[in-house]
């Protein structure tokens, strides 16, 4: 098999959440991957001051859609955003595959209750990687040793 595109699936919705995707996204880019950012592929439907929200919708199915393409599933939070599970459901329906991960450093994952059981499927490959930076400096490393660790998963799941 050929190395995938990665869907980034992720809240996208306030500065936080977008830096997470963009930086997680340079990082597996340094890795040799293609990667989608939904918060990118929307731009190309902002028009008139407003997003074009069912072209949105159509572009993010035809992504996950598309069988070179892995859906990598943010779900941190204490339940996963409606949208990137949607996004997870379809690629993992049409694909068979998809990777969740979880950065909350509260995760134990001998006792995980956090996450939806849908989650857990068996052709779901599960990355935790606690998040446990707090100054500026120490996020290069983080991310680029979570970009690390979902290749990894993708190597494991892939092949």
């Amino acid at each position: 098999m050929t190395q995938p595109t990665l869907y980034l699936a992720a809240r996208l919705f306030n500065a936080a959440e977008r830096l997470h995707n963009a930086t997680l996204a340079k990082y597996l880019r340094d890795l040799g991957y293609a990667v989608i950012t939904p918060q990118v592929e929307a731009l190309r439907f902002f028009r008139g001051g407003r997003f074009e929200t069912n072209a949105i919708a159509k572009d993010c199915r035809r992504s996950c859609t598309d069988s070179n393409v892995l859906v990598v599933c943010n779900i941190d939070g204490p339940d996963a955003d409606s949208g990137s599970a949607i996004e997870f459901q379809i690629g993992l329906d049409a694909n068979g595959r998809a990777i969740v991960y979880r950065t909350d450093f509260r995760t134990d994952t001998g006792r995980e209750v956090g996450y939806n059981a849908m989650f857990r499927q068996e052709s779901v490959e599960f990355v935790f990687h606690p998040c446990t930076v707090a100054m500026l400096e120490g996020f290069d490393a983080y991310y680029q040793s979570l970009a690390q660790k979902i290749h990894e998963a993708v190597q494991r799941h892939c092949t």
